[in-house]
């Protein structure tokens, strides 16, 4: 009987959640679920555990609302973060917090920014906070200001832009920006002149708040921009002087759902809308800022979010990985259990994590740190276990035609090409036929066991067994059923055990079924 061999090796495009499309390219997934992409396009799930660094939760179990890398002019790095009604440093060797505030207010989330070597921070509550790295913070000279009679609250939001402060993010004026005097964070108070102080309103009849702001460089045309998120809305702000400044519209489609969702990379602001993940580019001949949803291909997934806590989500940038994680509340959770994970250095392909619960994140010295909601900081990245406990991972594939989307046909053989640190068990549950239900799946648990001993039914061997030596084990089986369109689901549980998929290969019998 007739028989073909397909091969699929290098997932380079990710995953694709558009359960509709039956077409989906061979190098795609329909779900990738806590294994990373590596340089080859395959995927493994080493290293994505992390550790907890305290032994003891910070302030009573209070939330980490926000981490902060502040770096002072002599180049002494601090992580900083809030907790509950103090503000802290973190030692991440020893896991321990020494105080350096308190009596602010309890479970607000900290903006900062560093401006010529001293530390800026507000929380929309109290007022703004500054620290030069030593002593204790306390309150920033200059706020609040008097403007047309008027006292402003306290801001939420800050950036710095063209060697000033600015802050935003006031709840009596949430359309309000407020500029500082050039070179000078502590004075906000109007004033004349090009380097004065001052205030502009960002369409404030619109019924829209400012939720974000981030300075942005055009290198083609040499100048910097502050671009200003609304809810539903994006504005940018030019100008070199208090002369000079002017805000033009860029979209009244879309804005930012937070200020710790948007990230820039390169020429690229990548920022959390309530529609999708949206990239802002400078990447064009004409220097113009050009905008474009990148999550098309998990919008089932963005659908499933929790809209009312996206305020509450954050991003985080990894150089490295060539990676950006949105950290995001999943259906009806309250607090962010989901990661969305970026990959724009491979293809701009996705994947997720799940099992990660984390109100804010830093990566510090190529470090990824996150804060939990009871008070402990996590070091991600870091080992195969969630602090001791398994990671499941799941890789399923696309509905493969296999060549012959016409003909009827039957696995002879599968050869699943792996690489692992140990014997472990991985589920294997396949379909035919764009059938989805779980009782449409045949399902079974095989061992692969990485040594030199004979291959036997279900496992083969052969190469080195430790994980990070060339060698691969061959997981090699024979499915049930017959079809047109056959997927394969690949998963596994086994805590401290690592695996890396590399891909497989397909041996079909044409007619008949099993």
């Amino acid at each position: 009987m007739k028989t073909s061999t397909f091969q699929f090796f290098q997932n380079t495009l990710g995953m694709n959640l558009r359960f509709n499309d039956v077409s989906l390219d061979a190098r795609e997934a329909e779900e990738i679920t806590n294994l990373h992409a590596t340089t080859e396009g395959s995927w493994t799930s080493r290293n994505t555990g992390y550790i907890q660094l305290n032994e003891t939760a910070v302030e009573s179990g209070a939330s980490i609302t926000s981490l902060y890398e502040y770096v002072t002019l002599s180049g002494l790095k601090h992580i900083i973060a809030s907790a509950g009604e103090k503000m802290l440093t973190l030692e991440t060797g020893s896991g321990t917090f020494t105080e350096i505030g308190d009596s602010l207010t309890d479970g607000e989330t900290f903006c900062f920014v560093t401006f010529n070597g001293l530390l800026i921070g507000c929380n929309g509550s109290d007022t703004p906070q500054k620290w030069d790295g030593t002593g204790n913070i306390a309150n920033l000279d200059g706020w609040p200001p008097v403007i047309s009679g008027v006292t402003p609250s306290n801001p939420s939001l800050c950036a710095t832009y063209i060697n000033r402060v600015v802050f935003s993010g006031d709840s009596n004026n949430p359309s309000m920006l407020y500029i500082s005097e050039q070179e000078n964070p502590e004075n906000f108070t109007p004033g004349t002149g090009a380097t004065a102080a001052g205030s502009i309103q960002v369409s404030p009849g619109d019924g829209q708040k400012i939720t974000a702001l981030k300075s942005m460089y055009l290198p083609l045309e040499n100048e910097e921009v502050l671009v200003i998120f609304k809810e539903r809305s994006t504005y940018l702000m030019t100008g070199s002087d208090a002369d000079t400044f002017a805000i033009q519209k860029l979209s009244d489609e879309f804005g930012a759902a937070s200020q710790q969702s948007v990230v820039l990379v390169g020429n690229e602001l990548f920022f959390l809308t309530y529609e999708g993940i949206t990239a802002l580019s400078t990447a064009t001949l004409q220097g113009n800022i050009t905008s474009s949803f990148i999550s098309d291909k998990i919008r089932p997934q963005i659908n499933t979010l929790n809209k009312t806590k996206l305020s509450e989500s954050f991003a985080i940038h990894l150089r490295d990985r060539q990676e950006v994680w949105w950290v995001v509340a999943h259906g009806s959770s309250s607090e962010n259990n989901l990661v969305l994970v970026f990959n724009y250095g491979m293809n701009r392909a996705w994947s997720r994590r799940t099992g990660i619960e984390a109100a804010c994140g830093l990566v510090a010295d190529g470090r990824l740190y996150t804060g939990t909601y009871n008070g402990f900081v996590q070091e991600q990245m870091k080992g195969h276990t969630y602090n001791g406990s398994a990671i499941p991972w799941l890789y399923k594939t696309p509905f493969y035609d296999l060549g012959t989307p016409r003909i009827r046909k039957r696995v002879k053989d599968i050869e699943v090409f792996l690489r692992q640190v140990a014997q472990i068990d991985i589920t294997v549950k396949t379909a035919w036929d764009i059938r989805r239900g779980g009782q449409d799946r045949q399902e079974t648990t095989l061992s692969v066991v990485p040594d030199t001993s004979s291959s036997v039914y279900g496992t083969g061997i052969f190469g080195s067994d430790y994980y990070d030596v060339t060698g691969i084990s061959i997981l090699k089986f024979i499915p049930p059923g017959s079809g047109k369109f056959f997927q394969m689901e690949l998963s596994g549980n086994t805590p401290g055990k690592p695996v890396e998929i590399q891909g497989w290969s397909v041996t079909t019998m044409y007619g008949g079924f099993r």
